[in-house]
């Protein structure tokens, strides 16, 4: 009863949030910041006592693909609307809870398995696992800044007056944090794939060579795009749209088969 009234609230909270950002999306004022922080921190902390409540029980961790994409949303969660305080996010900000809003009420009808399990502290394990969710987090970011980059240079390439003046932040400022953003992203991937090499035994094993696979595609594209953004200075659509595509390639690794094996297949 608890994790469903604590889903509730945080997915309600997040609604408002929403709701609140996209009513004055284009306005000269944009969204108040004070309510938007007021109605997001209010989510942001019941998401977190629902994670908490999900996943630490008392016979063991419920590391289940449903409590680990709760955490993934809820880190990338605090991280927009930490960003948001500074530099302006009013594109970001809808999607992120329009998107937590949807993945806490799905979590309540998914169906999955408890995997209750004691962690066992190991070094390298958690080193990896840390830097792998930090890389994840960043990169979606990112992904998300050159969602907003794209719709921006879209609306003005079209002569749309309401862009120019809307509360949206600057082209030029959203493409200086997306690359920013990814090349702390790519880095933090590349030191999670070597430490997965590094403390990890069978990284290429039945088991796991689909997951190793994926990430080395994803961290390849996100690597070629940032070095030739750096060295050839790339930009504009075309990268944009590499970055989705490792993106989806990077999430399909995280979370691809352990949907299957635990949503899809536990239906059968």
């Amino acid at each position: 009863m608890l994790i469903i009234s604590l889903t509730i609230i945080a997915s309600l909270f997040y609604i408002l949030a929403t709701s609140h950002v996209l009513s004055r999306l284009f306005h000269q004022q944009g969204p108040s910041q004070k309510l938007t922080i007021i109605l997001s921190t209010v989510a942001i902390l019941a998401h977190m006592l629902l994670l908490v409540n999900s996943v630490f029980r008392a016979d063991g961790q419920d590391l289940s693909i449903v409590n680990v994409s709760l955490l993934t949303c809820w880190v990338i969660v605090v991280s927009v609307t930490t960003v948001s305080l500074k530099f302006p996010a009013t594109l970001l900000l809808p999607v992120v809870y329009g998107f937590a809003a949807l993945l806490t009420i799905a979590s309540l009808f998914i169906p999955h398995h408890i995997l209750l399990q004691s962690i066992d502290v190991d070094i390298g394990l958690v080193t990896h696992i840390s830097l792998s969710l930090l890389a994840y987090c960043v990169l979606i970011i990112a992904t998300l800044y050159g969602v907003q980059f794209y719709f921006i240079d879209k609306r003005l390439k079209r002569k749309d007056l309401a862009i120019v003046h809307s509360h949206l932040p600057p082209l030029m400022v959203v493409e200086r944090q997306l690359y920013h953003l990814l090349t702390l992203g790519t880095v933090l991937l590349t030191m999670a794939l070597l430490s997965g090499f590094v403390f990890l035994d069978g990284m290429f094993a039945t088991e796991f060579i689909h997951k190793t696979v994926l990430s080395l595609v994803a961290w390849a594209i996100f690597a070629t795009v940032t070095i030739g953004h750096l060295k050839q200075g790339w930009r504009g659509k075309p990268v944009v749209l590499a970055i989705m595509a490792a993106a989806f390639v990077l999430t399909l690794a995280y979370f691809g088969s352990r949907f299957v094996q635990e949503v899809v297949l536990n239906k059968f």
